[in-house]
């Protein structure tokens, strides 16, 4: 699904992570965004953190977590907003688990709308 808004609400209403521990190459450990974004949660990635979802697979055992997160869809346009796939690497899959998000290109910028996890010790991982 393909929205295209030039003033979307997401793009002045959201919640920042700037978090070093959430990037593709940061190494393993048993954080968690299970729990976290439980309700659907508008946010923008900043700073060294990392500025959006990495959009490759980073392997197994990084950014702080077991299931590493990535972006496996199309990314929006300016000014659109689309529904795509987050897929997190367990074994040798690097989609084995699945879960729909919701992404806003807001011109120099993304937002997303992040939902719970489908496992736990699984996290969102940026680049």
């Amino acid at each position: 699904t393909t929205t295209t808004t030039s003033t979307a609400a997401q793009c002045y209403s959201y919640t920042t992570i700037n978090d070093v521990t959430r990037l593709a190459t940061a190494g393993s450990g048993s954080t968690t965004d299970y729990g976290l974004f439980s309700t659907g949660t508008w946010v923008r990635f900043s700073g060294a953190g990392g500025t959006q979802i990495t959009t490759s697979s980073p392997g197994l055992y990084h950014c702080t977590t077991y299931y590493s997160g990535w972006y496996s869809g199309s990314l929006p346009s300016s000014g659109e907003t689309v529904n795509g796939t987050v897929c997190y690497t367990y074994s040798s899959s690097s989609c084995y688990y699945a879960n729909i998000i919701s992404v806003t290109n807001c011109g120099s910028f993304y937002v997303y709308d992040l939902v719970n996890p489908p496992v736990s010790n699984s996290r969102y991982c940026t680049v």
